[in-house]
């Protein structure tokens, strides 16, 4: 199965969910693939940790350039990923040849998952047409559902689901799970992923296959491949109970990155008048 995650426009977290929903389901002992396809600005290499091992991309392996051995990266046991180009753009890519690259490699695993470009094109065009079904993400703000609607245009009756993504239960500036969840069919929800202040570090930080299967952000993950894969009824209740949960572990991740914060200014020079260090600075 082909899955494609599309936003409508860039910062809502896309290519975190897919990396992360790759992993979920690699966890499970399914086979994924995760693709990057966001030709000339990729960056799922980074938040998987595999930036200096990308030697051959996409491109390569449809032009014949590399076997397909040579291109596709090992992430973690049953997950493997295959880069963009930095060079090409989707309007010099010839899709047909993407065509062929697919077929030649989705009977080796149980799920693709392709990370689109954002905004509407050709990448998006040629995503959504190989796959079979499409992740609209939806981040706390009413510019990202807009947009996401947009590339309802673009489907062309291909299966698809709304995922809203970086939502807490006390919403801050941006709008509340409530609000967005009121404007959707419910038979296209697909649930809602909290915004982990510890998904980010790792994301960050090359190292996001580490994040915890019963962290909040963990549990969210795999029951929104429970709603989207097996159309499985989530109760309202649970997703609220997975934000409650989410913003319980980033203040305490807070707390722990202050209390951090304070044990290294301690060991850090005190300039003040009376301090050796100060002195040698001015001898200095």
């Amino acid at each position: 199965m082909i899955l494609s995650t599309a936003s409508g426009k860039g910062g809502v977290g896309k290519t975190l969910v897919t990396a992360s929903l790759g992993i979920t389901l690699a966890r499970a002992g399914k086979k994924v693939l995760l693709i990057d396809g966001d030709m000339g600005l990729r960056n799922m290499d980074l938040i998987l940790g595999l930036e200096n091992d990308c030697f051959y991309n996409i491109c390569d392996l449809a032009e014949g350039g590399c076997f397909l051995e040579d291109v596709l990266l090992p992430v973690t046991s049953h997950l493997y990923f295959l880069p963009a180009s930095q060079k090409e753009s989707w309007e010099t890519v010839f899709p047909a040849a993407m065509d062929m690259v697919l077929d030649d490699i989705r009977r080796l695993f149980d799920y693709i998952l392709i990370d689109c470009p954002a905004g509407m094109g050709k990448g998006i065009d040629t995503a959504f047409r190989l796959s079979d079904r499409v992740l609209l993400l939806v981040a706390p703000s009413w510019s990202s559902k807009r947009n996401a609607d947009r590339l309802l245009s673009a489907l062309k009756g291909k299966s698809y689901t709304y995922v809203l993504n970086r939502f807490s239960e006390t919403a801050g500036g941006g709008l509340s799970f409530e609000e967005v969840y009121d404007t959707l069919d419910p038979e296209v929800f697909g649930g809602v992923i909290p915004y982990s202040l510890k998904a980010d570090f790792l994301s960050n930080h090359g190292r996001i296959t580490e994040f915890k299967e019963e962290s909040a952000f963990g549990r969210a993950l795999y029951d929104v491949l429970r709603s989207v894969l097996k159309n499985k009824e989530i109760p309202q209740s649970r997703w609220m109970s997975f934000l409650r949960m989410a913003d319980q572990e980033n203040e305490e991740a807070m707390k722990e990155r202050n209390d951090k914060g304070v044990q290294k200014s301690r060991h850090c020079l005190s300039w003040n008048s009376g301090s050796r260090a100060y002195k040698w600075q001015r001898r200095r």
